[in-house]
């Protein structure tokens, strides 16, 4: 007789009986399965509404310049540096100039209006066309002459100044009412504007300051600009265009 085979141990264990193939293949593809979207962020000021806009200071989400303006007033100060002994400030006149405050120098430094212009990128374009509705044509020599010399001449449609505000307001008016991303650039626009110059004057107490600013040669153009049109915005500098977006407060498009 021969002799029994012996049977070596096998190293795999056997599956419980109870366990059905198609069960491991369905806990496989599960754990492969991608995750959930994320929902929208929601303001954190009304927690009604999905965000559009993030602070700058705090990085909080919020919906609108109303729930931002908000926030502004809760928002915490931000803290002070401390300052090395080199960097203790002297005792020195300071290097800041005295006499009017710029109500305009927030622009220069505005993290929110720089990221209007990236979220937009067309924006200064149309900022810089609409101010070129107002200037006279390359090729007109009445620009060059000066206004004193051009009295009691007859027009001959020429280029003059009511000429070229009455271009812009109508440019002005159009840029405002365009569909899409264009008119809400412009609008959007005067809107922060508007706000940080409001923010920079009740910081100054400057109102009446404000007013003499008006009177400057260039603002003086823009004034009588948005004095016939209750929106709009026309550009060249920062300083200008602030306020062409003040005016627009008072009107919409």
């Amino acid at each position: 007789m021969d002799a029994p085979v012996k049977k070596e141990p096998s190293c795999l264990s056997p599956a419980p009986l109870d366990r059905k193939p198609e069960q491991d293949w369905t806990e496989m593809e599960g754990n492969d399965a991608p995750p959930s979207p994320k929902g929208p962020t929601m303001c954190g000021v009304c927690a009604a509404v999905e965000s559009k806009y993030k602070c700058s200071r705090c990085y909080l989400p919020y919906c609108s310049v109303a729930c931002n303006r908000t926030h502004q007033i809760n928002h915490p100060s931000d803290p002070m540096p401390k300052l090395s002994p080199s960097e203790s400030p002297s005792r020195g006149p300071s290097a800041e100039p005295e006499g009017t405050p710029n109500l305009f120098g927030a622009l220069d430094k505005s993290e929110k209006l720089e990221w209007l212009f990236r979220k937009y990128p067309d924006l200064p374009q149309q900022l810089l066309d609409i101010y070129n509705e107002t200037q006279p044509p390359q090729n007109d020599m009445s620009a060059r002459i000066p206004a004193s010399l051009m009295r009691g001449v007859p027009s001959q449609g020429n280029w003059s100044c009511e000429k070229g505000i009455s271009k812009g307001k109508a440019a002005l008016r159009r840029a405002r009412q365009l569909p899409g991303e264009a008119g809400e650039a412009i609008r959007e626009y005067c809107t922060l504007v508007m706000l940080l110059v409001e923010e920079e004057e009740a910081k100054s107490g400057a109102q009446t300051v404000f007013q003499q600013q008006l009177a400057e040669q260039d603002a003086n153009l823009i004034r009588q600009l948005m004095a016939a049109e209750n929106g709009g915005d026309g550009y060249r500098t920062r300083s200008e265009s602030a306020l062409m977006a003040r005016e627009t407060s008072s009107g919409g498009p």
